[in-house]
């Protein structure tokens, strides 16, 4: 709808008036009507392969990274009468994490290629960018499944494979955790009350990358030491990188909730990713510690010659202690941020009938997963019976809340419902609209109309009643009519 000009009054100065109008200009009649298709197209049931790719977001690796966490944790139970049972069954759960994260790496290099723009409008979403974290988390769990089964399996040679894929999500890692960051504080627009755990996705995955690195290290120790000592110490980096990045979004969060109260009903799940940091950090911690144990005198053994490596042997136990204790504590902030999540999201979903299922709530799994590794961590180093019992629980209920969030996902990708959000999209420029936003039907063609007739309508009188303020509104204060008119617009 064209502005509507209004004639200054008496008691208004023309530069008043001037930067009145100048704030409260409508979008035209074009403009509006291309929002309201643009957002029918993204809220609406996604029909067909290419508008499923279309508005396949980033989040959808989140998927591998629930089910890739699955297989470690059933692999690692503590229980040896039962560990081929279901050492089987995680291998069934490894082979589906690889078939879902290549299907998913088409559809997103297909969904940048074909549609020109969303790459853009995505990486300055506020939130729908910080799912690129989940591409490497869900890589690197393919290739900690490699290396647990090719020990399992005698394959001394899948390792050095593993090492290489492990290097490739090494360099994921790091760019997510700089890119998306940077991408916050240049292109998008942050506020303390719009903070929420998915903060912690861009910088976890050097994290996880760390985790790994202590099963490929381990592997390494008797055949090839100095390559073991490499993976190692770039392990510690990437750990402290990761790790300190994370505590400081963390205190962040801790603040915002104190300040804002819990998140929306939509994110609340994101509660629960703080035990992702956590547990992913603990783990490391120990198994790091367990492999500098082995390693240091080894390397101390075989170059004897070498000071810096013979001093080496006495250290090994030194940081196997500080893991035991740094492991010790996270778990116990762990249970902290899971109790405090179980809370919120049980007072948020008493009322099952206003739950709506989404892409989010795959939230639950990986990071329940990571302090159940944690707790499997702590049970094999203090051979204690009380964390195998908690462990086993743990695993129960991951396994568990993975069939939750894994039918309906299932089913909504058959049926192109909920799981197929992308409100980036309405971000794109009018050229890129036209081309990614399919053409209506003329049932949809009509509402449309109808809704726009609504919202022209009241933006007219909206418009009218700005123009015929009283005057000394303005005068007594000019925000307040600004305010009112930018409230008009919105």
């Amino acid at each position: 709808m064209p502005a509507r000009a209004s004639s200054p009054s008496p008691a208004r100065s023309g530069a008043q008036s001037s930067s009145c109008v100048t704030q409260v200009e409508p979008e035209d009649d074009a403009a509006i009507t291309r929002r309201l298709k643009l957002e029918a197209a993204v809220t609406a049931r996604a029909k067909g392969t290419r508008e499923r790719v279309r508005r396949m977001s980033p989040s959808w690796f989140s998927v591998t990274m629930g089910t890739g966490i699955v297989h470690t944790l059933l692999f690692l139970l503590p229980w040896p009468s039962t560990h081929a049972v279901f050492r089987d069954i995680g291998l069934v759960f490894l082979v589906a994490t690889m078939l879902l994260f290549i299907c998913f790496s088409i559809a997103h290099v297909s969904r940048y290629i074909i549609f020109r723009g969303i790459f853009g409008v995505m990486i300055r979403h506020e939130s729908h960018s910080l799912f690129l974290g989940t591409i490497p988390m869900g890589f690197v769990t393919i290739v900690s499944g490699i290396v647990v089964e090719g020990y399992a399996f005698n394959l001394p040679h899948v390792v050095y494979a593993a090492s290489g894929l492990w290097w490739l999500a090494l360099v994921m890692s790091m760019l997510t955790a700089t890119a998306v960051p940077y991408a916050m504080m240049t292109l998008q627009k942050q506020s303390q009350q719009g903070l929420t755990a998915l903060w912690l996705l861009p910088v976890v995955p050097p994290i996880t990358v760390a985790a790994v690195g202590s099963s490929i290290a381990a592997d390494l120790v008797d055949d090839d030491p100095s390559y073991a000592l490499t993976i190692l110490l770039t392990s510690y980096v990437m750990l402290g990188i990761g790790f300190l990045l994370a505590f400081m979004i963390l205190t962040l969060y801790f603040e915002r909730l104190t300040m804002h109260h819990m998140p929306a009903r939509e994110v609340i799940v994101s509660t629960f990713l703080p035990l992702g940091p956590c547990g992913q950090a603990g783990y490391a911690l120990i198994e790091l510690g367990k492999v500098c144990m082995t390693l240091f005198p080894a390397l101390a053994a075989r170059n004897p010659d070498r000071p810096g490596r013979k001093d080496l042997s006495p250290v090994g136990p030194a940081m196997y202690g500080c893991g035991l204790v740094l492991g010790l504590m996270l778990w116990g902030l762990g249970m902290w941020w899971a109790l405090l999540a179980i809370v919120s999201v049980g007072q948020s979903f008493m009322n099952p009938k206003e739950t709506t299922f989404s892409m989010g709530w795959w939230s639950f799994t990986f990071p329940l997963g990571s302090m159940t590794l944690l707790t499997l961590s702590l049970a094999s180093a203090f051979d204690s019976l009380f964390f195998k019992v908690v462990a086993t629980i743990m695993t129960g209920a991951v396994l568990a809340l993975w069939l939750l969030v894994a039918i309906p996902t299932a089913i909504g990708f058959v049926r192109g419902t909920q799981v197929f959000q992308a409100p980036c999209l309405a971000d794109l420029p009018d050229k890129e609209a036209r081309e990614t936003v399919p053409t209506t039907t003329p049932r949809a063609r009509a509402s449309s109309a109808r809704t726009y007739s609504i919202i022209a309508g009241v933006s007219s009188g909206a418009y009218e009643l700005v123009d015929r303020l009283p005057a000394h509104v303005s005068n007594s204060n000019g925000d307040d009519t600004q305010t009112t008119a930018a409230s008009f617009s919105a």
